[in-house]
């Protein structure tokens, strides 16, 4: 989705909140997909390794998987930290932040994120610190922002 238009007009906020429902519907979809299987990442790869192990040359996949993946995302599902829940300051259970992964790149970010409930994450956020165009700092703050400006359209 591409949003060029005023962010401060009366028809602005209506309209962003239309973009956000219409990108999160995607992204239930795709998440969907790539957790039985059908992401693109995993047939591009799995293509990949039969080319490479059977020896088969393909232009195709050699031009696609040069290009790297300059973020690495992996969600942990709530339902499988049950063990990793702590009592919270208000005594409710909170989960533990666990999990993470490096980059795939050297130049690229590995993000681990675990959605618990509907008003809580956690992002383990990594970077190669040889990098010197990589800030896990700056990345983080800059997910942090946007999340508080999609909660700011509600």
């Amino acid at each position: 989705l591409n949003y060029n238009g005023d962010t401060d007009g009366p028809d602005a906020k209506a309209h962003l909140q239309k973009l956000l429902r219409v990108a999160c519907e995607k992204h239930v979809l795709t998440s969907t997909m790539a957790g039985s299987g059908r992401g693109v990442d995993r047939h591009l790869f799995a293509l990949y390794v039969v080319s490479v192990g059977t020896e088969t040359d393909s232009p195709f996949l050699q031009s696609v998987m040069k290009h790297g993946w300059k973020l690495s995302t992996s969600q942990i599902p709530q339902q499988q930290a049950n063990n990793e829940w702590l009592p919270g300051h208000n005594g409710d259970l909170i989960p533990r932040p666990s999990g993470g992964f490096g980059p795939v790149a050297d130049d690229g970010y590995g993000v681990s994120y675990v959605i618990c409930g509907e008003d809580s994450f956690f992002f383990h956020v990594s970077s190669k610190r040889s990098c010197p165009d990589t800030d896990s700092t700056v990345f983080r703050d800059a997910i942090f922002d946007a999340l508080h400006k999609m909660n700011s359209l509600f």
